[in-house]
Formats: structure tokens, sequence, C-alpha cells
């Protein structure tokens, strides 16, 4: 059985999503953990400032999602569990809920194109932990064949819009100018696009602060060879800026109101914390000229990030059909198996009765007896494959694939 559980920013604040988030040291730990436990047979962990979702397979028939929420709220040491802020869905909702999301249609920017490459490396450091499965590998890469015709057929004329971009454009409507001294805290991929959109709108005063020089280097010589600030140089560089985007990985908030006291500029200072944990402190509201905003405050951006109204009825329809055609890959799988299982259990029964024969018995009886041997298995195995396969239109009645192989898994038990 497939399913996911997760929060994203319609049914969690950034407050309660930055406690479940999960660095990838943790997120492959949680995993190797429940499949050693038997819980899961693999998992695919996506954790970004928006959602944190963990798609698996698992062999149990009636699996409850709510023990691995359980687990994750203990593993984040987590005491009180609301489990209405969880999304819960198995079988096709889990699958359908994917391809949309790859396809950027479960975004809090609609259309945005980040969440994919975030859902690529999700699935290579899973894939590279040997935490997968066959069937979460196949769906992972249908759900990237699904955005790239999604993308392709109805998204073409879209701005290709991250978060990233969504917040420089948010914020571009706040600030007094484009000419405001403008600082980027991290130098990562979000960043990037950060720096991307900045430039589009010309902004003429750009700055990076990195705590590692190389890497703050390197940013800057790549983007037109900017100021940049590095190592113990944080304070100064947020006292000289107007403009601030925080967008590290850190697990704790690194601009503090200690960073900011002393700040002697008389213009306000606007701050967009882009991370999940939160990356600026609360306690900078303090500060009477700053104006706080977080990933959250997107939801509220004005429309804008697509050039068309995309045909919504038609991606849907495109979706259904790309899921339908993983549900029939899963249906075959299903009944392969049950298929290979009756001819072991034909097998092993036979090969039980052959060895029943009396020792007396010429070469030539033998030899007659063998070759009716295998007019018999292939007589006998052919006609419960044919049974089988009407019975469950060709796999597509999962219940009774399940039903016949374990008929046929006692069966060959006993055999």
């Amino acid at each position: 059985m497939i399913g996911t559980i997760g929060i994203n920013h319609n049914t969690a604040a950034v407050e309660v999503r930055e406690r479940y988030a999960l660095t990838e040291a943790e997120a492959q730990d949680l995993v190797a953990r429940w499949k050693e436990r038997g819980e899961v047979l693999g998992a695919i962990v996506l954790s970004t400032c928006n959602r944190i979702e963990i798609y698996y397979e698992t062999s149990q028939q009636h699996f409850r999602p709510h023990a691995l929420i359980k687990s994750l709220s203990r593993f984040k040491q987590i005491e009180q569990v609301e489990d209405s802020i969880f999304i819960c869905k198995q079988g096709e909702e889990a699958i359908k809920h994917l391809f949309r999301l790859a396809s950027g249609l479960e975004s809090m920017v609609m259309g945005e194109t980040q969440i994919l490459g975030q859902l690529k490396d999700a699935f290579r450091r899973t894939t590279e932990n040997k935490h997968s499965t066959s069937v979460l590998s196949r769906m992972f890469h249908k759900a990237f064949e699904t955005a790239k015709l999604v993308r392709n057929n109805f998204l073409v004329a879209a701005t290709p819009i991250s978060s990233g971009a969504a917040a420089v454009d948010f914020m571009d409507k706040r600030v007094p100018n484009r000419e405001v001294s403008t600082l980027i805290v991290g130098a990562g991929q979000m960043s990037e696009t950060i720096i991307d959109s900045l430039h589009r709108l010309r902004y003429s005063n750009v700055k990076i602060y990195n705590r590692t020089r190389e890497r703050a280097e390197r940013f800057a010589d790549s983007h037109g060879h900017i100021p940049f600030y590095t190592e113990n140089q944080l304070t100064e560089a947020l006292h000289q800026a107007d403009l601030i985007f925080v967008a590290t990985s850190s697990l704790m908030p690194i601009v503090t109101k200690k960073e900011l006291d002393g700040r002697q500029r008389e213009k306000g200072c606007y701050l967009f914390d882009m991370a999940v944990p939160r990356n600026i402190a609360e306690d900078v509201c303090e500060h009477k000229q700053v104006q706080l905003y977080t990933i959250d405050d997107l939801r509220y951006a004005p429309d804008g990030a697509l050039l068309e109204e995309p045909d919504y009825a038609a991606m849907d329809r495109s979706i259904k059909e790309m899921v339908d055609q993983f549900m029939q890959w899963i249906n075959a799988s299903a009944i392969r198996e049950v298929i290979q299982i009756i001819q072991r259990a034909s097998d092993g029964l036979l090969e039980k009765e052959l060895s029943k024969l009396p020792s007396q018995m010429d070469d030539a009886e033998r030899d007659i007896i063998v070759q009716y041997d295998q007019h018999l298995r292939v007589t006998f195995s052919t006609a419960l494959v044919a049974a089988t396969r009407k019975i469950t239109e060709d796999g597509k009645n999962l219940k009774y694939s399940e039903a016949i192989g374990k008929l046929f898994n006692e069966i060959l038990d006993q055999a």
C-alpha cells in the first residue's frame, strides 16, 4: 500500500511546521528506524519551507498512518500532536496528490517550479540511502513525467516562479524604491532565485552575506561581482541594509534583536524570512521601524504569478490520466506476483505427488509420468491464471488478487 502523511502551509502555521522540519540526516534516520521496525518497506521525505510530507510503501493491508504521525512526533520530541493539521492519503489519492504537487498545483504560489527540484532532491537522497522501493521509485518518476506534461501543455506561458521570486515581488510592492540597500543572507538555491528576481526588477544596490568566505565570494562573482560580507560581518551587513532576505539552512535564528541593536539608519527596515525553521527571531519586531514577513505571508500576495489563466479542468484531466496509467502498472504488478505464486504452488503440489511414486517402477513408466507431469503443470497453471485474470479483471480488483495470493501462498507453505 502507498500512502502519504504531512503538513503544509494550508494546514499549519510556520511556527508549527518548523517544529516538524527534518534535516537530511534526520529524514534518513527516521526512515531507517521505520524500516527496521517493519512499519514501512521504504519512504521518501520532503521537507521544505512550506511542507513536510512523507511518501511511504507498506506491506500491511489495513495500515493506520496515525502510527507514523505519532512516531514522527516522538522523533521530533513533540508531546501534543494535533491530528487535524496532518494530511493523510492512501492509494490513488496519495498518488494524485504527489502528481499535483510536482506540477506546482499544491503550492502557495500556483505554478511555481521550485517544488519539482525539491522533490527530485528528496528522491535522489532517498535512493542514495537505499530507502526507496521499486513502487515508490516508479511513482516519483511518473510524477516527474506528469509535471513535465502539465508545465509544457498548460503552464508554458507562466513565469517560472518560485517562493524566492514571489517573495521579491511581494516586497517590491512594500519598499519605497528599488535603490534601497538590499542584503541576501545565505548563498543557496533560494538565494539564487532571489537575486535573479532582484536583477530582473533592476534593484541596483544588492549585497550578499554568507558565513563561509569561499561560498560568499563564489556567489558574488557569479552575479556580477556584487559586494559581499562573510564570517563575523553579519551585524555590519544588517546595519547597512534596508531590505533583507534571509534564506539559510540554519536550524536556529541567526538574526535576532541583538544583531539589529545599535542600528542608526532612520529609514524602515524590511525583513523577509524565507526559512523553515525560521532564521529570524520574533524579538526583532521590538524595533519600531522593523517590518518582518515570513513565508506564510506569500499566501496573501497579490496574484500575478501566471501571465494567462491556465485551463485547470484540462490539467486535472491530464493528471487523472497519468494517475490511471500508474494504477494500471500497479495492478499489472500485483497480478504478475499472484501468477508467480500460483505457478510455484502448482509446481510444489505436483513435485510432492511425484515423490510418492512407487520405487519399483521401471524407467519407461517413469518417463511417461514425467511427460504427463509437464503437461499437467502447464494445463493446471494456465487454467488457474486465466481464471485469476478473469475474476480480478486483470488485476484491477486488488482485493481479489490479494486473497488469491494468500490462498496459494498457504498451499505453497504446505507443499
